[in-house]
């Protein structure tokens, strides 16, 4: 009998244990459940929000390149479904996407995670908010597009895919429409081929009159024949002659050339951004010695002046021959805010003759130099190389090989476009290359002319092209994350 009441005592304790243990559990397994659902939804809320920054981006960069709010949104949303949809157990409220300011583009979203063990206290998700905001544009910027027009170009269809590549750059460099930054932002734009058609800087850049004429003078035997007396009587003459000698004369033959067409320079100047000196227009060279190549013979040639095409007189055949004026009708644009300009320039580009990088990429310098401020003045007067606010670079495409130069004791096209771009990146400009479909020559230009690895493209088919001048165009302008 007292074992039984012993047992029973027993029992009757050991089951209001349990009924504590059991009331006691149910908070702790809560607890402990919403704990675990909670490091579930952080880890999930760590995914999102590495999601929403990459809608951001892409949004920004959508925005950038189209300047439409539509297009930009559904971008985003769109990129940021596609990262977040496999993630089993999260659901998200629609994407909303903002535009604080014109060169921002904001993303927000709510979502809420499943839970697992929360459940047993009656919630069935967490719920968190992320947000993104990015933002993109330098203070004040300006891009040199450097473009080879050569021949080569006009096979496989390189040209339009660097006119398509080249546009959708430009459409995100620039700013939107009406925005705060528009001036700030300018592109210029040069094409080469085995010159440059230096237009309507000319005459700025060689001292010379556009229409100008050379001249040769050379001596000749030549017959001359007269008629003389034979016989007279006093002073009347009864007998006319015709007599004929041979006798040496001075000429002088003389052939016009109305080109634009330079070459590099050379002397003192040929590696710098120095101005050339400036001529009023009675200043101006119009004529010019036979094979002379630019406007003062001096051989340092301290006026920086460009060589230009010029005529040569061939002294045995009495022949004049005309070189360098089959540049392309290209001309240089100079520093500009406006897209519609920088995209109706890039449709006029052609393509023909030879490769001399080292010329395009000297134009390329000094279309954004500040010492050339006398011949790209006004609106497009380059900004100083000491503004901290400033970026300046120069963005140089191939697809071929550096071979061709005027003076060889410079050294190849190759070899004076690495001294160009040494000289360059000392002044703080950024140099990004661009390999299209180049040979292995024209890619190490490339890798050494480049500011850094990451700052040198390779590209073998038009989408590359048109990825490699996007990736360009977003590291410039700075495309973030705004933190």
């Amino acid at each position: 009998m007292i074992r039984r009441l012993g047992i029973g005592r027993l029992a009757n304790e050991y089951g209001t244990v349990a009924a504590i243990w059991a009331f006691a559990l149910l908070p702790i397994i809560a607890v402990v459940g919403l704990a675990l659902d909670t490091q579930m939804a952080t880890s999930r809320k760590e995914r999102v929000q590495q999601a929403i920054d990459s809608a951001a981006l892409a949004g920004g960069r959508m925005y950038q390149t189209t300047h439409s709010e539509a297009e930009a949104r559904e971008h985003a949303a769109t990129y940021f479904s596609s990262l977040v949809s496999s993630n089993a157990g999260l659901t998200c409220d629609p994407l909303v996407v903002s535009f604080p300011t014109d060169n921002e583009v904001q993303t927000d979203v709510r979502c809420y995670q499943e839970t697992i063990m929360s459940g047993i206290v009656g919630r069935s998700n967490l719920p968190f908010d992320v947000s993104a905001t990015s933002i993109f544009g330098a203070d004040k910027l300006d891009v040199a597009f450097v473009f080879d027009i050569s021949g080569s170009m006009n096979s496989f269809g390189r040209l339009v895919d660097l006119k398509l590549a080249a546009t959708s750059a430009v459409n995100m460099i620039m700013p939107v429409a009406g925005s705060s930054s528009v001036g700030d932002v300018r592109v210029a734009m040069v094409g080469y081929n085995h010159m440059v058609d230096a237009g309507s800087y000319f005459e700025n850049v060689t001292g010379m009159d556009r229409n100008r004429t050379y001249s040769a003078n050379y001596t000749d035997t030549v017959q001359e024949c007269k008629w003389v007396c034979g016989l007279s009587v006093g002073s009347l003459c009864l007998v006319y002659v015709y007599q004929c000698n041979w006798v040496q004369k001075l000429f002088t033959s003389t052939k016009s050339v109305n080109s634009t067409c330079v070459y590099e320079r050379d002397g003192t100047h040929a590696f710098d951004d120095f101005q050339p000196t400036q001529r009023t227009s009675s200043q101006l060279v119009k004529m010019l010695p036979s094979g002379q190549k630019r406007a003062t013979t001096d051989a340092s040639n301290a006026d920086g002046f460009f060589s230009t095409a010029y005529a040569e007189f061939n002294y045995t055949n009495r022949t004049w021959t005309t070189y360098g004026t089959d540049c392309r009708s290209v001309k240089p644009m100079e520093l500009t805010s406006s897209t519609l300009d920088a995209t109706l320039y890039i449709q006029t580009l052609n393509a023909d003759g030879g490769t001399a990088g080292h010329q395009g990429l000297s134009w390329g310098w000094q279309l954004i130099s500040p010492t050339w401020s006398n011949v790209f003045d006004g609106t497009a007067t380059p900004q100083p190389y000491d503004d901290p606010e400033v970026k300046k670079a120069i963005i140089l495409m191939t697809d071929g090989e550096f071979i061709h130069q005027l003076y060889s004791g410079q050294g190849s096209s190759a070899d004076q476009a690495r001294t160009l771009c040494d000289n360059i990146k000392a002044e703080g400009i950024l140099i990004y290359t661009i390999a299209f479909q180049a040979p292995l020559a024209g890619e190490e230009v490339m890798s050494y002319c480049a500011s850094g690895n990451e700052f040198a493209f390779k590209a073998s088919t038009g989408v590359e092209l048109i990825q490699s001048y996007e990736a360009i165009a977003l590291t410039i302008t700075d495309l973030r994350i705004k933190t």
